[in-house]
């Protein structure tokens, strides 16, 4: 696998896609379950606080420039420190492929291919994963830089083809189902900012450190206001979508987007441009998972590992007949155990780091 640095506009569409495909699977409608006719107001609070966990991470890390994660680790605790952190985000990042992978293959088999095995969806995407990643991040940003542009697009599109159908009387009450649901237990929703995660290992794939800060606030704040967009779009014309059996619920605003007489039933150009996206974001996640391998293991090619965690993938996620049985008391261990590696255990081995690096400087 070659290994080149990133551009500046590279790294940002990087982290911003794996904030827009959260959205394409399903974010949107987990917030509204969650939180009710406060999802607008959720949307904004969970961005808020995730823009500041990315501004706090850029300052932890300004004492380390051009490291990731794992060297702060390894800084702080040893290769025993460093070898743990490595492995936990490892298995982070092959499960958020397998629950990508077949989430979406699930959805595309009720949408369009109702008759198909799903386990040719499956192969599709894991085949597409592998063979991106014989190329490299830098090949993989680059294709990215222009499936990113076509994903923000057509959620604006959406937000703005809708707009003749909302009700602004749907984002009342503003609490919704109340204060806790919206700003204490409604916290767990920061795990659609889980592109945090990337954003820890990012900084020597960097072409120019110094825009680390920049690619980190500029990629968390587009994602926010993607996130912000369609949380109140769905709201505005749906009110409550928790009922709905799509499993992507932004696909039910596409049903609605028309143009005269002449252009209807553009919800397959959404879902094509959706599927493009999809297997750029287990791209990347893949490419995290056998980069950081590499990192532990001094691996001078990570072709076979690719393969390897691609027949994992492929394996783990044909176990499960009753997937959506499994997701649902699955997601939300999954959920907090996330949570609590990124922005807990991953925060304070950089605060702890920074306080042992001014403790040395003293001396």
């Amino acid at each position: 696998m070659r290994l080149s640095k990133l551009e500046t506009l590279e790294a940002i569409a990087l982290i911003v896609i794996i904030m827009a495909n959260k959205i394409i699977l399903n974010l949107p409608k987990s917030i509204i379950t969650s939180t009710g006719s406060a999802g607008w107001l959720n949307s904004i609070y969970v961005s808020l606080i995730a823009i500041l966990f990315a501004y706090v991470v850029t300052r932890l890390f300004k004492n380390f420039s051009g490291q990731d994660i794992l060297d702060v680790s390894n800084y702080l605790g040893g290769k025993f420190l460093k070898a743990s952190v490595g492995i936990l985000y490892i298995l982070f990042f092959i499960i958020i492929c397998i629950l990508i992978i077949r989430n979406f293959s699930e959805t595309l088999k009720i949408i369009y291919f109702t008759t198909s095995p799903i386990i040719f969806l499956i192969l599709f995407f894991v085949i597409a994963a592998c063979i991106t990643n014989k190329f490299g991040i830098k090949v993989i940003s680059k294709i990215n830089l222009i499936i990113a542009p076509a994903v923000f697009i057509s959620i604006f599109v959406i937000f703005f083809s809708t707009i003749k159908n909302f009700i602004p009387q749907r984002l009342f009450p503003i609490l919704g189902y109340g204060v806790n649901e919206t700003f204490f237990s409604g916290l767990t929703n920061l795990f659609g900012f889980t592109g945090l995660a990337y954003l820890l290992f990012l900084q020597p794939l960097l072409k120019n450190n110094k825009d680390f800060k920049k690619i980190s606030i500029i990629s968390f704040v587009i994602s926010s206001i993607l996130l912000c967009l369609s949380v109140t779009c769905l709201l505005l014309v749906f009110s409550f979508v928790i009922d709905a059996n799509e499993n992507v619920s932004i696909y039910l605003l596409t049903r609605m987007v028309r143009y005269g007489d002449v252009i209807q039933r553009v919800n397959a150009l959404f879902i094509f441009i959706w599927i493009l996206s999809i297997i750029s974001y287990i791209s990347i996640t893949l490419f995290f998972a056998t980069h950081i391998t590499k990192k532990l293991t001094n691996l001078t090619n990570t072709n076979t590992l690719t393969y390897c965690y691609g027949s994992i993938i492929l394996a783990v996620t044909m176990l499960f007949q009753d997937f959506a049985g499994f997701l649902a008391v699955f997601e939300k261990t999954f959920r907090i155990t996330s949570l609590i590696l990124i922005f807990g255990i991953s925060i304070l081995i950089l605060i702890l780091a920074n306080l042992k690096y001014k403790f040395l400087k003293k001396k």
